[in-house]
């Protein structure tokens, strides 16, 4: 069978700067400022600027929406993100390019208040992979009168524009390594194991998309791990800072590296069931119901089963966990136990805490911020009058974009006393 194989052709940046011509040179990727915001105009937007926040420097982007790593398929068609900006065929297959090291932040008024905030310095950096990178940040406002989820819309395809034009110069660049993910036939007897990827779909700026579409409108839906390396799964969820999982987090997921390190040592990885998390009960059963059945079809014994959100995705999470169980699937649940848990099961007895959030925070004053820092007070988990007269912030983890979510690769863990 001739099986799925992606490259990533990584080309590591190690710093950004605005210069006349988009290029990338000796590691450092070179922006032309004027013609990339020419690219991104939308008519659902105004006041589109770019900055640049280096790893180190007292920069504050408040409030964060997105985190996109820029990558393009190396296809002779240079597409990004199918469904968006690219094809469908041969997402998960062939030659992607990588600008490793930095990414694409977007930020601008409000949407929802379940936004964030990067800090490139301090206390926040600690906590946040984000503060690591070489970010460009994308700031736009939504026009005078435009409906939140026209606002939402608008600023994830800038976003994912933005991801793609900077991809694009490193085309005619080298790699400076490959990443190749394919998922050979296991030779030995090896349990079969699969994600079970809860996927944000509850509408009111609380959605996923996968190829293109609103993942409200999806059954359970079974991917090769590498469309989801390869950018089939685009964030358009404000979910709680913390929890959201990035699409830079979706392009590097770490469970799913994880897996693929361990396929055909000691587990088969079988792939990766897509599973929207709704908010009807008649909707919750419905995908609880085709994700199982679909792990029954390839043969699983296993699933690992990562938690999106918090509160009634519980509920998601505890009936597929139960409903896997009554099946033979053995079920092992990733979660952030910073709350009481909105629903359980006794078939649950194998979680992972990928840690609290609950910790306070003292912020600094920032030299240089990039969007509106009174808006942390919108933020949700930011208490009211979160701003000190001197200046000093104080906050939760809460509200740390990207802070753990349930793919791993988190900056805090949960302990046991």
């Amino acid at each position: 069978m001739n099986s799925m194989k992606l490259e990533l052709e990584v080309i590591e940046i190690k710093d950004i700067r605005f210069d006349r011509k988009t290029s990338v040179k000796d590691h450092v990727l070179h922006i032309n400022k004027e013609e990339l915001i020419k690219y991104l105009q939308d008519p659902r937007l105004q006041n589109i600027d770019i900055d640049l926040a280096r790893p180190g420097e007292s920069v504050r982007i408040i409030p964060v929406k997105d985190v996109i790593e820029p990558r393009i398929k190396d296809d002779g068609k240079g597409g990004s993100f199918p469904g968006f900006l690219g094809d469908y065929e041969g997402a998960g297959d062939g030659k992607t390019i990588v600008l490793r090291g930095c990414s694409v932040v977007t930020t601008g008024k409000i949407v929802g208040f379940q936004e964030g905030i990067i800090d490139m310095w301090g206390p926040v950096a600690r906590h946040c992979a984000f503060s690591a990178l070489n970010n460009v940040v994308v700031k736009a406002d939504p026009q005078d009168g435009i409906e939140p989820s026209d606002h939402e819309a608008a600023i994830r395809v800038a976003g994912l524009k933005a991801a793609h034009y900077l991809a694009k110069a490193g085309l005619q660049g080298i790699a400076d390594k490959r990443e190749v993910y394919q998922l050979p036939p296991v030779s030995k007897e090896l349990p079969k194991v699969a994600i079970m990827y809860m996927t944000i779909a509850q509408g009111l700026l609380h959605d996923n998309y996968v190829y293109g579409v609103d993942a409200k409108k999806l059954h359970p839906t079974l991917l090769h791990p590498n469309e989801l390396l390869d950018g089939a799964i685009v964030n358009g969820t404000c979910v709680v800072a913390a929890d959201k999982q990035t699409t830079y987090r979706h392009q590097n997921n770490a469970l799913v590296k994880e897996l693929y390190a361990r396929h055909g040592v000691d587990l088969d990885f079988a792939g990766v069931i897509v599973v929207p998390v709704r908010p009807e009960l008649k909707e919750k059963e419905r995908c609880c119901s085709g994700a199982v059945n679909l792990a029954r079809t390839i043969g699983v014994e296993g699933v690992i089963i990562p938690e999106e959100g918090g509160g009634n995705p519980e509920a998601d999470l505890m009936m597929t966990c139960r409903a896997c169980e009554k099946h033979g699937i053995k079920t092992v649940l990733i979660i952030a136990l910073e709350d009481p848990l909105a629903d359980t099961t006794p078939e649950a007895d194998a979680v992972i805490d990928v840690g609290n959030d609950d910790e306070v925070l003292t912020l600094e004053p920032a030299e240089k911020v990039i969007g509106y820092e009174e808006q942390i007070q919108l933020l949700s988990g930011a208490p009211e009058n979160c701003i000190a007269d001197d200046g000093r912030i104080r906050i939760p983890l809460y509200v740390i974009t990207g802070l753990h979510g349930s793919l791993i690769g988190s900056h805090v863990k949960g302990v046991a006393y």
